[in-house]
Parts: structure tokens; sequence; C-alpha cells
């Protein structure tokens, strides 16, 4: 069997692609796509991406984008490490939610306050899109903290995709040095970066 191809480039989402593989145990090879150069937009780039964007799955039978559907993709290619409810569960409903959750509602507004607090010349940032965006995702994560309380884990007591889906925005809200005004979540941040899998992916050697 040929091994998937992931295109990446960390820490963009294609880290919460990484994550999955890593949890999964899958042999992969990695093909990285060099932002700080303009790779992604180069002609070779396009025909893997047509929006010269990470990350691209390149798998046997299929090829995908988008970080969250390749993660939903690759925990039921393999159901027997129960990273993921069984289809037709209360649970999975739950699961469901919070996956999308994580790039509906979540991505974009980080990626509005990391561009206008850090990213961005000072005489490009717009302090009105930065703080409003502080605002939603401080809402976002009193919801999310609300759903922890009680359980370990998004779904109770075991470790799930949701928790890959949510964890890269929990390390990205830590990032940008918004997570300690949420306890619960540096709670659930402290587990999470105790998985050998977040650490291969976010805290690489060398």
């Amino acid at each position: 069997m040929t091994k998937p191809i992931l295109f990446e480039f960390p820490p963009t989402r294609s880290n919460r692609a990484k994550w999955a593989l890593e949890e999964l145990g899958i042999r992969y090879e990695s093909r990285m796509v060099d932002f700080m150069t303009g790779e992604q937009q180069s002609v070779e780039h396009k025909t893997v991406h047509p929006l010269g964007k990470v990350p691209t799955l390149r798998a046997e039978l299929y090829e995908m984008h988008e970080s969250v559907a390749i993660l939903l993709q690759l925990l039921d290619n393999y159901p027997e490490k129960g990273l993921a409810p069984p289809t037709g569960s209360p649970l999975r409903a739950i699961y469901y939610q919070w996956c999308v959750f994580s790039a509906a509602e979540l991505d974009h507004i980080l990626f509005d306050v990391m561009k206008h607090t850090m990213h961005f010349p000072q005489e490009k940032r717009n302090t009105e899109i930065a703080e409003r965006g502080k605002l939603r995702v401080d809402e976002r994560y009193e919801m999310l903290s609300a759903a922890l309380n009680g359980r370990d884990y998004l779904l109770g007591d075991n470790f799930s995709g949701a928790d890959i889906a949510i964890g890269y925005d929990i390390n990205w809200v830590n990032y940008v040095g918004m997570l300690d005004s949420h306890p619960r979540l540096v709670e659930y941040y402290a587990l999470l970066k105790e998985r050998p899998a977040f650490q291969k992916v976010f805290m690489p050697e060398g």
C-alpha cells in the first residue's frame, strides 16, 4: 500500500491533519510547502491545491483538502483506533459539533487577532478588528470551558478527534497570549501537551 502524502507547512492548519496521522500511527510522507518563499503560489503546488493552500492529503484512493475534513476521513478509515464515536451514536453528534466548531467558529477569528496584534506591521494593524476578535474568542472559550466542566476531554473521559480539532485552536490561542484567562482550558491544554503525537507535531526536536 502506498504511503499517504501530506502537503504541509507548520504551524498552519496542516498541523491538525498531521496530528491525526500521528495519533493513528500511520506511516506517511511529508511534503513541505515553503510559505516563506511563496512556494504555495507556484504553478506546481496549485496542481495540488488550486487555492495555493495547505493541507492536502494524497491517499491511495482519494485526494482531499481542508484540515477538519481530512481529520474526519482519517479517523473513519481506522475505527479500530477508537478516536471517533460510532456513526449514529449520540456522541457522534457532539463529535461533529466540535470538529466543525473549530473551523467555523475559531480559525478565522484567531487569524484576525493574530494578524492585527502580532503579524501585520504596526501601520496595518486595526485595533477595532483585534479587540472585536478577542471578545469573540473569549465568548467561544467560555463555551468550551463549560463543555469541559467535569470531564477530561470534549466527549468525556476518552481523547477523540474532537480534541484534535479544538486542540489545534487551543494551541493557537496560547500562541496569541489569550489562554491564561481561561483556567479550565489551561488545564485541558496541559493534558493535550502530554500526548506524544502532540509533542511530535507541535514541539519537534531541533
